[in-house]
């Protein structure tokens, strides 16, 4: 078909225009489309009221065609073309002008950035300003940056989050970072990762994140944006702060350079220092040891500093590296902990061990210390079982994935308590006798996962089975009470009822909880006796939840047809009576029915009139009903006005948008049905 100048068309988002020229393509091409391949014969040049000028070939601007069928001929096509390409001209020359201007403050930006990149910058520290792009229905997700700040710069390359939280502190709108929980820590060092930054929330969520990037080829490969007017003390304590994580990752170096033979320096006891929080200027008390440990000694000390509440602070200025705390009393009660017989004998860095010569703390010193690092890992748990978003597929998995990290953190928060209660009964099995870190109780606590039928958005399964059946896991394992069948049911709900969010069911669009409280308020269902209830298309349970916290007494049974609906309804413990309700034929007759049956095909109206037929004399039933069957013309809808009409019934519109949150924008209307006595 070939249509004439000045036919309208409209794009798919909205834009109006008009076909402007008809000519012979250039060169002999094809089409695919529902035909097949179809021969192009004519392109057409079309202009958009927006100020754009296409051209589209006949197999594609057909659709733009038949979408305008309702819009008038355009009449003044060269004079309307002629404005639409002196704006299209103007929009072009405005972009090429803003394209040199920014083109220029880049240009001027690198310039600075030779002056003001420091010769031994290797890394720069950055604010960014992400906003979410996402779109969950088509399952894009990602996100742009509105704004970067340079916040600082490193002298070495290593990704360490200290160093990220001490930058965010000096600007205003990432303060909050620098004392944030752990889980604003995101380490996504893999493939379609955003490698590691702070940021409360996910990649592509809305909001300011810090990151560091390497500096390859010096200063040009500072990332385009503003510098952070700090003043001068606080640029140079930004540079400090790169400075003495520098001096900290060579003093881990030099911890594990130390070769076979060669000893290190003995604990004889800590000292306790008091001195200023440089940043925040509060008092701190520093447990000092008097030389340098292994690895593995530092890392078990750490833990019962966590335990206390403590930290490792790096050397500042005056101040000492040490174990800090905020409390003269934990930092007492960490140096009154058995340290001194701690002091291992340097080791291969293959083989990191205490030392078999090292003496053993005594049984009650180490129950204490076990439980201290159980008792400091109860805010990471609470992190972790916290509240997240998950309205996409990918939050969803975040959230379950933090789930299973929470439920391995719990497991060893066990492990560590049962540990310190054999440890005061003292018959610690002798496999475990050497567990003194959280570090190595965690590795043994690792569950195996179960991804049999995951999806690609699926975070996986506990199965509360060890993941290694080496002697020390299958040795601590027993010492770890499972979860009761009582919780396990539930965590096996939860996921079920989780999974449903973005199932593909068809007809399942649970209730709102204030429309059902509406439909318990219209069903008068007693509050002092039992009363016999039927939920038919139970969905979930979203009704029948309803009911059974608003009236305890009510005696509820249910119907649905769907397989995982069904695992739900008996997970939560309603009585099934079948799975099919226009197939159900009711032995007894109940008080009320409160339904949302499916609306497709009118299937309402049948689910609807053999409801009213399970009902005993004098039962309400109140039911979900689309609009339609209130006024088509079709011989069943008017059967069932005529019906609706004989009974005495009642409708009731329900406001539009009511069920957006389930999913769906139909309209809906609530009915209310009494039986005769």
């Amino acid at each position: 078909m070939t249509y004439a100048i000045g036919t309208p068309v409209l794009d798919h988002y909205g834009s109006a225009g008009f076909i402007s020229d008809i000519r012979e393509p250039d060169c002999v091409s094809h089409v695919i489309g529902a035909q097949g391949l179809t021969l192009v014969r004519h392109d057409y040049e079309v202009c958009f009221d927006s100020g754009r000028i296409s051209v589209l070939s006949d197999g594609i601007v057909a659709p733009f065609v038949a979408r305008a069928a309702h819009l008038d001929k355009v009449d003044n096509v060269a004079e309307r073309r002629a404005a639409i390409k002196a704006l299209q001209d103007d929009k072009r020359a405005t972009a090429n002008r803003e394209a040199a201007e920014h083109a220029e403050r880049v240009a001027t930006f690198k310039r600075e950035c030779a002056e003001r990149v420091p010769a031994w910058a290797k890394g720069v520290i950055v604010a960014e300003l992400r906003e979410d792009r996402s779109d969950s229905m088509t399952d894009y997700y990602g996100s742009t940056t509105k704004r970067t700040v340079i916040l600082g710069f490193s002298k070495h390359t290593r990704d360490l989050f200290p160093e990220l939280r001490k930058h965010a502190a000096t600007f205003e709108p990432t303060r909050d970072l620098a004392t944030a929980p752990e889980s604003v820590e995101h380490r996504e060092k893999y493939s379609m990762g955003g490698g590691f930054y702070l940021k409360d929330g996910f990649r592509h969520s809305d909001g300011w994140q810090i990151k560091k990037y390497r500096l390859y080829n010096g200063p040009q490969d500072v990332p385009f944006g503003e510098w952070h007017t700090a003043d001068t003390a606080t640029t140079e304590r930004a540079r400090d702060v790169a400075s003495n994580d520098q001096q900290a990752a060579q003093a881990v170096d030099s911890v594990q350079a130390n070769t076979t033979g060669a000893a290190s320096t003995a604990i004889e006891g800590v000292t306790i220092e008091e001195h200023t929080h440089t940043k925040k200027g509060f008092t701190m008390f520093v447990a000092v040891l008097p030389g340098r440990v292994e690895r593995a000694e530092y890392e078990r000390l750490l833990d019962i500093a966590k335990g206390l509440g403590g930290w490792y602070s790096r050397p500042w200025g005056r101040t000492p590296g040490g174990f800090a705390f905020k409390d003269r009393s934990a930092a007492q009660a960490f140096a009154g902990a058995d340290q001194t017989a701690a002091a291992p004998t340097a080791q291969p860095v293959e083989s990191v061990q205490p030392c078999a010569t090292t003496p053993a703390p005594a049984a009650a010193s180490k129950a204490d210390k076990l439980r201290a690092i159980a008792d400091g890992m109860q805010s990471d748990i609470d992190s972790k079982f916290a509240d997240r978003l998950t309205n996409t597929p990918k939050r969803q998995r975040q959230a379950d994935a933090a789930r299973l990290d929470g439920q391995h953190l719990e497991r060893t928060q066990k492990a560590l308590r049962a540990l310190a209660d054999r440890h005061d009964s003292g018959d610690v099995p002798p496999t475990l006798a050497t567990l003194t870190t959280k570090s190595a109780v965690h590795a043994l606590t690792r569950s195996r996962i179960d991804r049999t039928n995951a999806g690609y958005y699926d975070a996986g399964i506990d199965t509360n089975e060890p993941a290694t059946d080496s002697p020390q896991a299958v040795a601590l394992w027993a010492l770890i009470a499972k979860p009761s069948a009582a919780a396990a049911k539930a965590e096996d709900l939860r996921r079920k009822v989780a999974a449903l969010q973005f199932a593909n069911i068809p007809g399942y669009f649970p209730t709102p909880s204030n429309i059902v409280a509406d439909m318990i308020e219209a069903a008068d269902i007693p509050e002092d006796r039992a009363c016999y209830i039927l939920e038919p298309s139970a969905g979930s349970g979203a009704i029948a939840d309803a009911i059974r916290e608003a009236r305890p007494l009510a005696r509820i049974k249910v119907i649905e047809r769907h397989a995982s609906l069904r695992d739900v309804l008996t997970l939560k413990g309603y009585n099934l009576l079948a799975s099919d309700f226009l197939d159900y034929t009711a032995p007894e007759s109940f008080d009320r029915v409160l339904m949302n049956p499916p609306f497709e095909n009118s299937q309402d109206i049948d689910h609807v009139r053999h409801a009213f037929n399970c009902l005993a004399p004098g039962g309400v039933l109140v039911a979900i009903m689309s609009p339609g069957p209130f006024f088509r013309n079709d011989r069943k809808a008017q059967a069932f006005r005529d019906w609706f009409e004989s009974v005495g019934a009642t409708k009731t519109d329900i406001p539009a948008g009511a069920f957006k949150g389930s999913g769906t924008g139909v309209a809906t209307v609530r009915v209310v049905i009494r039986k005769a006595v």
